[in-house]
């Protein structure tokens, strides 16, 4: 019997994609938890199996998983021309310094003003230039926005991501001092660890997810798209785990903890992380249909509400750490995090129902994520 063609000449697949929220939605509760545990433990961080369990499950599962699923969702768009793009990146990149100034500068200037510590004051003005995620998502949209100005098609997107891996090497070694010019360089590549998100490191994950995007929307059978996915993406991240280990080649796994070789990573870095997505993402497609159905509505919940959980969960920890901000034990960090999930849950879902009834929105096309 002929075997059906895996992909179809158009677009068969449109509509939120289950999978995709339910990894998003896992990646806000790693987020919340890894924030908890790093704003209230004793920094540097004990080397505890804990201290693992939790720093893993907020690295490798969370920052990835939403890079990738951001490129999926410009593959999904209708709203994807350069003009609709380039506006969705300049109000994410401004948003992400009135974010940076109302969680760093403020919360650091409020405990200058109790302790007199001229070092928070610096902290305040250091971290309100830090790049986070919010500011590298501002410039993935205007990088997208260019790729769609000047007409890019899957193999320039492609090339793009090895050319920016490819500088992200080159450039590793580039240093800066100079205040006034490494907060505009830790845009692009990590010159200080003020950087979290440098543009160069980054990038290949919403593109690869661009590129995923655009195979999932001419998907005809998904069980064996995603089995397809497995047999590459697993033997890929051990054949690549195993290499990074037997050369040294650090992308955070080094010391358990996910910090700095983490965030600056290279192109090593890079497949391996995006082998883990795959897997990720391909298991839980094949789980879906397994898990209670509250636990479904609770992830695409939270996948839906990404951007309004972000900026609501940050707050509440930040203004919390300024008036308590002696070290936490464990068993208190997961209870503040136990309440915290709620909190922001309802806070997020309120907040946006109230926007529902003040603003109603316009009609939209479908996305994945």
């Amino acid at each position: 019997m002929e075997q059906q063609n895996l992909f179809a000449p158009g677009s068969v697949n449109r509509g939120r994609q289950l999978e995709l929220d339910l990894v998003r939605g896992l990646a806000i509760l790693f987020m919340l938890l890894v924030h908890c545990h790093e704003m209230f433990s004793v920094y540097p961080f004990e080397p505890t199996w804990s201290t693992y369990v939790i720093r893993f499950l907020g690295s490798p599962p969370a920052a990835p998983v939403f890079m990738f699923a951001l490129g999926v969702g410009v593959a999904y768009t209708r709203k994807n021309t350069a003009k609709e793009l380039a506006r969705r990146g300049l109000q994410l990149f401004i948003l992400s310094y009135v974010f940076t100034f109302c969680r760093d500068f403020v919360t650091q200037f409020l405990v200058y003003l109790r302790t007199k510590d001229p070092f928070m004051l610096e902290e305040a003005v250091t971290y309100l230039f830090g790049v986070d995620i919010l500011t590298f998502a501002g410039l993935t949209f205007l990088f997208f926005a260019a790729g769609a100005k000047l007409r890019f098609r899957s193999v320039h997107y492609a090339a793009a991501a090895l050319i920016c891996a490819a500088l992200n090497l080159l450039l590793a070694r580039v240093t800066v001092t100079a205040p006034a010019l490494y907060r505009f360089t830790d845009l692009i590549w990590g010159t200080s660890e003020y950087t979290w998100f440098p543009f160069l490191t980054w990038i290949p994950f919403p593109i690869s997810g661009y590129l995923f995007g655009q195979l999932l929307l001419l998907c005809l059978d998904k069980n064996r798209f995603y089995r397809s996915c497995l047999w590459v993406s697993v033997p890929g991240m051990l054949a690549l785990g195993l290499f990074s280990w037997l050369q040294g080649l650090d992308y955070g796994w080094g010391d358990g903890l996910w910090e700095t070789a983490y965030f600056h990573h290279n192109l090593v870095g890079n497949l391996l992380l995006l082998s883990f997505v795959l897997s990720w993402l391909a298991a839980f497609y094949f789980l879906s249909p397994r898990l209670p159905r509250f636990v479904v509505t609770t992830l695409c919940r939270w996948s839906r509400n990404i951007t309004e959980m972000y900026w609501i969960h940050w707050m509440i920890i930040v203004y919390t750490w300024v008036f308590l901000r002696d070290p936490w034990p464990l068993p208190w960090i997961l209870a503040f995090f136990v309440v915290l999930v709620p909190a922001t849950d309802y806070l997020a879902s309120t907040y946006l129902s109230l926007k529902v009834r003040l603003q109603p929105p316009k009609a939209a096309g479908g996305s994945a994520a």
